[in-house]
């Protein structure tokens, strides 16, 4: 077998936090096949149909919602992965050539790449982008005061565990429900593979990485809160990944993303008729003819209508996205060989976007979107309507965050309403919460008790942390109606309407 720098034997792997409890002798194919049915049969994935992905929902349901786009990346990420195991295989990357294990490591890549794009917006909370800007802001306003009520000595450790909210993001909660939050019968989620969680992770590092820069690129995102970053440590060590680098199948995950949104989002507003046909032809074509070196470019200018051409309906739409796809397939195909040093290295940048041509391609489709989409009147008032509903649910449940340590636990295992002055609402508060969560919520208490030498103020300031979560894990999965339904129950016992 010729030499290659991406070890894919160690990188293709069926470790998992706990043994599989299926049947023995499973082969690496099958083991990847079990995590996308892990996902595919859970709630958490289910709740995507009711997530909205830019447009809100109209009644004839055309346009796309998280689940609806995850299927579609998941439909290009397989593509991509395909095109790709196949030159692996007649190289001799996966194994010789003819051997069994060659073609189950190239069968379980396949799957990997497809589950992981299935994942990749699972932690979304309701009201998409503006949903977790939300959040983030909702503790940010509040950092000072819940910082003033943990003890001195362990106010600087607290700080660096509370950028899990104010640098909340979908990315780490939905690794957070991969690996905890999905309970069934203990505390380890989905229990998927390590090179399945791997392969999800744009960005594998806490948020303290944030603001520095990765290789020269400045890092904007975390892909694990603090409270999993022991999870984050194990598979990196299993897989013998290097601190904050990126698993190859990452790469295929996020161009697959890439690929897909640019052209959804579009095809979505054409359909809510935010966009005029004709509009969105003349200004592509205008942007695309600046690129008159870029032969991609030239290649999309000609899927576009003629000029002159009298256009009815959205159907150009299909033979414009269906061009659009298979040059930035065929491009990350092209770029994941020729980019195999630092992929292998873990560098962090993006697959497609490494790619002057390709990049070019990206930035005019989504500059497009970001002229004539997203500032839509459409799209700002859901934002108005997401904004007060996650602020108004995370005002109502914060005074769960004001209780003393020992009041909370009493309240949230043991039912024990407080009797701290202006906590009469706390019990029924407590009786929205989800079972798992609570679930997640007491073992990490069980844990912190078992935990030698923590000074009282650091067990305090833990539990808070942990009580944080359970809030933020309560909200995130939400669907977007659900939240608006729990907002009104929460106002004026639901009569109350936005």
């Amino acid at each position: 077998m010729p030499s290659n720098t991406i070890n894919y034997k160690k990188l293709l792997s069926d470790l998992r936090q706990r043994s599989s409890t299926g049947p023995a002798g499973r082969s690496l194919s099958m083991q990847a096949s079990s995590d996308r049915g892990r996902v595919l049969f859970s709630t958490n994935f289910r709740r995507l149909q009711s997530k909205t992905q830019v447009f809100s929902q109209d009644w004839n349901a055309a346009v796309r919602t998280r689940l609806t786009h995850s299927l579609e990346v998941a439909s290009i990420g397989r593509y991509i992965a395909e095109k790709i195991s196949d030159r692996l295989l007649s190289e001799q990357h996966l194994g010789t050539y003819g051997d069994e294990e060659a073609h189950q490591r190239a069968n379980a890549l396949i799957t990997f790449v497809e589950v992981a794009c299935l994942l990749h917006d699972l932690g979304n909370p309701p009201f998409g982008h503006f949903g977790e800007a939300s959040i983030r802001e909702w503790f940010a306003i509040r950092e000072n005061h819940f910082c003033e009520k943990i003890g001195k000595k362990s106010q600087k450790e607290f700080l660096k565990l509370y950028k899990d909210f104010t640098a909340f993001d979908g990315n780490p909660q939905g690794f957070r429900i991969a690996t905890r939050l999905q309970w069934v019968t203990d505390e380890f989620g989905y229990n998927l593979t390590y090179t399945q969680l791997a392969a999800t992770l744009k960005y594998p590092w806490t948020p303290e990485k944030i603001g520095t820069k990765q290789n020269g690129t400045l890092v904007k995102k975390a892909g694990v809160f603090h409270s999993e970053k022991g999870i984050l440590e194990k598979l990196q060590n299993s897989l013998g990944l290097l601190p904050s680098a990126r698993h190859p199948l990452a790469y295929i995950m996020e161009a697959a993303d890439d690929i897909s949104y640019c052209l959804s989002d579009i095809e979505d507003a054409l359909e809510k008729a935010v966009v005029r046909n004709q509009d969105v032809i003349d200004a592509l074509r205008s942007k695309l003819s600046r690129l008159t070196s870029n032969k991609y470019a030239r290649e999309m200018l000609g899927a576009l209508p003629p000029i002159g051409q009298k256009v009815e309906g959205s159907s150009w739409f299909v033979k414009f996205r269906t061009a659009v796809t298979n040059n930035l397939v065929d491009r990350a195909c092209a770029l994941y060989f020729k980019q195999e040093t630092k992929i292998n290295a873990g560098e962090y940048f993006s697959l497609l976007r490494g790619s002057k041509a390709a990049k070019a391609l990206l930035d005019v489709i989504g500059s497009f979107s970001n002229e004539y989409l997203y500032c839509s009147s459409v799209v700002r008032e859901r934002e108005l309507v997401g904004y007060q509903v996650i602020s108004g649910i995370l005002d109502k449940f914060g005074i769960i965050l004001e209780l003393s340590s020992i009041e909370a636990e009493a309240l949230l295992i043991n039912k024990k309403a407080p009797t701290t002055l202006g906590m009469a609402l706390a019990p029924t508060l407590n009786s929205f919460l989800p079972r798992k969560h609570l679930k997640v919520y007491q073992h990490a208490i069980a844990e912190l008790k078992k935990t030698k030498k923590l000074r009282e103020d650091q067990y305090q300031m833990l539990e808070w942390v942990a009580r944080s979560h359970l809030l933020v894990d309560f909200l995130s999965g939400m669907t977007d109606d659900f939240a608006i339904v729990t907002y009104g129950r929460l106002y004026e016992g639901g009569s109350r309407k936005i």
